[in-house]
């Protein structure tokens, strides 16, 4: 059977999400699940190389759902160039991707804030925090269409 692609999105393209089970609001609920990080990037390694792999959890005030929710999205290559001053933090463990972005943003007084993590050339994490969407500034988290198709 030939696979069908519905929307005229590249073969590549890839936009996912994970949301818990529990009703949780966002990256300022104390209830968010630590484990949300690792579930999301096994998920992720199984659609994209880990080098390409943006997990995104949007700021309050950029989000339009009330549900915790990571996208699953893949880096812009210059990206890792441009994260400059948002860059906080490296960690070989997942479950601390809250910790460390939470005692940042404490840091810098900010209380609202998006996360991005991404694989780094030592092949640990690397958290980067944004008041703006991480989302629409280092990902591929749209699809253009290749003109004609609908």
């Amino acid at each position: 059977m030939r696979d069908i692609k519905m929307c005229g999105c590249p073969d590549d393209f890839v936009h996912g999400l994970v949301l818990p089970k529990a009703i949780v609001t966002g990256v300022e609920d104390p209830n968010k699940p630590d484990s949300i990080w690792l579930f999301s990037w096994r998920i992720a390694i199984s659609r994209m190389s880990a080098e390409d792999i943006a997990l995104v959890v949007n700021p309050r005030l950029r989000r339009s759902q009330n549900q915790l929710h990571v996208h699953l999205v893949r880096l812009k290559p210059e990206s890792r160039s441009q994260f400059g001053m948002h860059s906080v933090g490296e960690t070989s463990d997942l479950s601390s991707v809250w910790h460390i972005a939470q005692r940042a943003a404490d840091a810098r007084k900010m209380d609202d804030f998006g996360v991005l993590v991404f694989q780094t050339s030592a092949n640990k994490f690397g958290v980067v925090i944004s008041g703006d969407s991480p989302e629409g500034l280092y990902t591929h988290a749209v699809c253009r269409p290749e003109a004609g198709l609908r």
